[in-house]
Order: structure tokens, then C-alpha cells, then sequence
């Protein structure tokens, strides 16, 4: 009997047609990431008791069977639905008007969540209950619910979800009809640090190169150069061409992130340079790491390293509940504004949103602080390329010496930490995120330095090239072989006899 299509399989094959497949065919199901543990822990609980008082506060609430969706109940919870190879769990129906196969009423669907906020997979997964109880009762639902973790009910229009649900199932459909349906290609992607699967598709496509490995390189951009015979990492990096040099522009030249070279860098194990970094380094300068929750949108601790020509420091402002929040924020604001003259470096966009956030919900004056904010990703993306996977923090720490006490130690490891923070009070958990804040703030410091010998010694770095311009080897030998080519180039010409000689 072929396996049953769930709304997990359909939500996977969104984010990854090769993690639908593997949930369907592997005996090897893998383990979840614990974060996703601890949604469907939160999603449980809540469901449990929303039905609980649910049934307190209602007349009329059933435990779902056919009997009661054929009788009319007004509510019917903890439905299974089943048909046609299809399977969907639904926690509350609710009758509606509206002739359907069982009568003159309707059923509409709500779903529960383990988040606090809504996002798209949630949509996807009540568009598919809602796909299946259309197959039931002969009638598609208009609206359904997503009721979040703080009890909050958020109507969806089924009508608009069911465009994107329609092509993931036709060959959803099509796999279990196969003989030997083929796997997906593997592309590694953003949702890879959340499946079950994470290890076992990294080690394949390490092993066989794969163009995912780079980032930014999606399915798309695979096809795309699988097209020209392009199909690893290796051949990748045979593609780049120096750029020719342009006439004089107003405009300055976009900035863009060229793979090519970024598979150069990983096959040569050199970092190459399209510009040198601009970064101006100043006595007194501030690195600062911000790690938040999210789904809740809050903050609950703020790293700041401060660096001075005798000392280096770190401080850490903690909120052990959300509403310490304007207090941490206050403390940060405070020692910020000790040091008016120091530049404050950050790492991607994620402080400067917490930043602005963060003032607006507390009407403080921010605006000396973010002036200050240097944003270290500008001066990598497009510009100097090392020879790791991605930009982010972690593979440039890690390639440039940086350390982390914790091997799991991500932002999404942070949350599970912090979730263990706020249900057990366990001092542990606060130091082990203190800790890994703190390395983060140490690595951007290491990342900078490595930008600033570079920008000073670019051309005497053996492990250091231009990538429009390459250096000259430099031994002896080397320059008096150059010398000597150098030489026969300058009279290789066809009528040096002409110009050079005479009779």
C-alpha cells in the first residue's frame, strides 16, 4: 500500500522535493532538529487546552468521527481526515452554512501552531486540510484559522492558498503510482539546518560536489549551469573570467556576489579580491551581537566587546524575561554612549533591525548610536572572497581561527538554549548562550583584523590574490624566468626585422 500523503510531506516538498521524497520511501527517517521538537511540543500543549476550555465554554463539541460530520455537530475536534490516498489532521471543524454532501452545512477548518506568529508553511498546511475536507464534502471551505500559541486566531481566504498548493501535489501524486520513483537532486538550502535529513544530504553532496554547497547557488541557478555542462564546484570555478575594465562612470559600479570566483577561491584555497577593503580602523571601537527570539519578536541579550588601545572588554546585558527587555536596552544605550567617538561593528542586517526596534518600543534616542553602526558584511559581499562555502560568521570565524565552545553553537541553537532557559531557570543554559555570544563578538573582531591586514599587505600575502589582476610569483627564480618571457614578448612581433634591422 503506498504511503499517505500528510501535510508535513506537502509542506516538505515546498521547501525541498528531496526531503518530501525521503520522508515518503527512507526507512531512515533521521531526527528532527530539536527546535522542531519543542514547536510540536508547544503545538500540543496548546491544542490541548484551547480544546479543553473550548469544550467548557461550547455547546455542542464532539470528537471527530463520520458519524457526527454526517449528523451536524456545531464543532468537531481532533479530526483525522482521510480520502484518496490523502491524510490531513485538523483540530477544530467548525459547521457553516453552505449545502455540502452531508446537507444543508459545511464544515470549516482551524489548525494549531507552535509559534507565536504566522508564517507561509502554516498557510500551506491549512490550504491542505482544507484540500482534503473539499474531497470529503463535496464543497471547498472559503476560510479556515491558524490559532497560535498565545490564543490568537488568524482567518485565512482558502481561495487565494489553493494556487500554491496545486502544483506540489501533482507530483505528489505521481511518486507512490512509480514503479521506482527517481529521488530529487540535492540542493542544499535555507531549510537544511532544520531537516532530519541535514547530515545525511550534506554528506553526499560534499562528496560529490555539489553546486548547492555554495551559497546562493538554489535549484534555479542549478539548472542553469547544469545546462552548460556545469555540475560541480570544481567545474564552477574554470567559469570565472576577469572583469575588462570599464570607461569612467557617475554611477557607481553595482556590487554582486559572483560564484564563479567563490568556487575559484575554494578549488585554489585563496582568498581573492575584486576591491580591497575600505575599512577605517579607529582607538576605540565596539562590536556588538544581538540574540532575540523571533517568532515573539524580542530581544533577551546584547553582547558588546569593547576594544581600547590597553583594554578589551565584554559585557553582556540580559533580560531574563521580556519585560527586563527596556531595562537591557537601557544598559546597552548607556555603555554605548561612554564611548561617542567607536565605531560599532555588527555582522549582517539583524542589529540594526533589533536596533530601530528596539528604540521605537521604548522612544529612546538612538540616533548617535546607529550613525555609528558599521556593517562588516558590506565590506565581504562582492568584494573579498575567501575560500568557504558562505559568507556567514561562522565559516569565516572558523577559516580564520575563531572558536566556539559549543559545536552546535547557531542561532538556532540559541533559541532551543533559551527556550531551556525560560522552563527550567537552569543557570547553564544563560551561560552557555552568554558564552557563545561572546565568541561571536570575538570572531567579528578576528574577521575585522584579517580585513585590515589585507587592506594593508594585500600585495606581500602569498594566501592573497586579485581576481581581476593576478600577482606575480615572487621567489627569484620566478621574476628572472618572468624577465626573461617578458623579454621575448617584447620583440615577438612580425615585423621587428622591419623596424629593428637592417642590411
Amino acid at each position: 500500500m503506498p504511503p499517505a500523503i500528510t501535510s508535513d510531506i506537502v509542506v516538505a516538498y515546498s521547501q525541498c522535493p528531496r526531503k518530501a521524497y525521503l520522508l515518503l520511501f527512507s526507512p531512515e527517517k533521521g531526527k528532527p532538529h530539536e527546535y522542531i521538537q519543542i514547536l510540536g511540543q508547544q503545538r500540543s500543549t496548546h491544542q490541548e487546552r484551547y480544546l479543553d476550555r473550548l469544550q467548557h465554554t461550547h455547546a455542542d463539541v464532539q470528537p471527530y468521527s463520520l458519524e457526527n460530520l454526517r449528523t451536524g455537530s456545531k464543532m468537531l475536534i481532533n479530526a483525522h481526515l482521510q480520502v484518496d490516498g490523502l491524510a490531513a489532521d485538523c483540530g477544530v471543524l467548525t459547521r457553516v452554512a453552505g449545502t455540502s454532501t452531508f446537507g444543508k452545512y459545511s464544515y470549516e477548518p482551524s489548525i494549531f501552531v507552535g509559534t507565536y506568529s504566522i508564517g507561509n508553511a502554516h498557510k500551506l498546511e491549512l490550504s491542505f486540510v482544507a484540500y482534503v475536507l473539499e474531497r470529503l464534502q463535496s464543497r471547498s471551505p472559503a476560510t479556515g484559522r491558524i490559532i497560535g500559541v498565545n490564543g490568537t486566531s488568524h482567518p485565512v481566504k482558502l481561495d487565494h492558498q489553493s494556487k500554491a498548493l496545486r502544483p506540489l501535489l501533482e507530483p505528489l501524486h505521481e511518486w507512490p503510482m512509480a514503479d521506482s520513483p527517481t529521488p530529487p537532486p540535492i540542493v542544499l538550502n535555507k531549510h537544511c539546518p532544520l531537516c532530519p535529513f541535514q547530515h545525511l544530504c550534506q554528506a553526499q553532496a560534499e562528496q560529490e560536489d555539489n553546486l548547492s554547497l555554495l551559497d546562493g547557488v538554489t535549484a534555479r541557478v542549478m539548472r542553469q549551469y547544469e545546462k552548460k555542462g556545469i555540475f560541480t564546484v570544481k567545474q564552477l570555478s574554470y567559469l570565472f573570467k576577469p572583469r575588462k575594465p570599464k570607461k569612467r562612470s557617475r554611477k557607481p559600479p553595482s556590487v554582486t556576489h559572483k560564484v564563479e570566483l567563490q568556487a575559484l577561491a575554494i578549488r585554489e584555497q585563496k582568498i581573492y579580491l575584486q576591491e580591497l577593503p575600505t575599512l577605517s580602523r579607529q582607538p576605540v571601537e565596539l562590536f556588538v551581537d544581538m540574540e532575540g527570539i523571533p517568532d515573539r519578536g524580542v530581544y533577551y541579550l546584547i553582547g558588546l566587546l569593547v576594544c581600547q588601545p590597553d583594554t578589551t572588554a565584554y559585557y553582556a546585558f540580559w533580560a531574563d524575561t521580556d519585560q527586563d527587555e527596556r531595562h537591557m536596552w537601557q544598559q546597552f544605550v548607556e555603555k554605548v554612549a561612554q564611548y561617542p567617538e567607536g565605531p560599532i561593528y555588527h555582522y549582517g542586517s539583524y542589529e540594526p533591525r533589533a536596533v530601530a526596534q528596539l528604540a521605537k518600543r521604548y522612544a529612546t534616542d538612538a540616533e548617535s548610536a546607529t550613525k555609528r553602526l558599521v556593517n562588516v558584511h558590506r565590506h565581504i559581499y562582492g568584494k573579498v572572497y575567501f575560500p568557504v562555502w558562505s559568507n556567514r560568521l561562522k565559516d569565516l570565524g572558523n577559516f580564520l581561527g575563531a572558536q566556539w565552545t559549543s559545536p552546535q553553537a547557531s542561532g538556532l541553537q540559541s533559541l532551543v538554549w533559551r527556550h531551556q532557559w525560560e522552563h527550567t531557570q537552569d543557570e547553564t543554559y544563560r551561560a552557555i548562550l552568554v558564552t557563545y555570544n561572546k565568541e561571536d563578538c570575538y570572531a567579528l573582531k578576528v574577521l575585522l583584523e584579517e580585513l585590515s591586514k589585507i587592506a594593508l599587505s594585500a600585495d606581500l600575502l602569498s594566501a592573497v590574490d586579485f581576481a581581476d589582476k593576478r600577482k606575480q610569483p615572487t621567489t627569484e627564480r620566478s621574476e628572472e624566468i618572468h624577465s626573461q618571457v617578458g623579454t621575448i614578448l617584447k620583440f615577438a612581433h612580425f615585423d621587428y626585422d622591419k623596424k629593428r634591422a637592417s642590411t
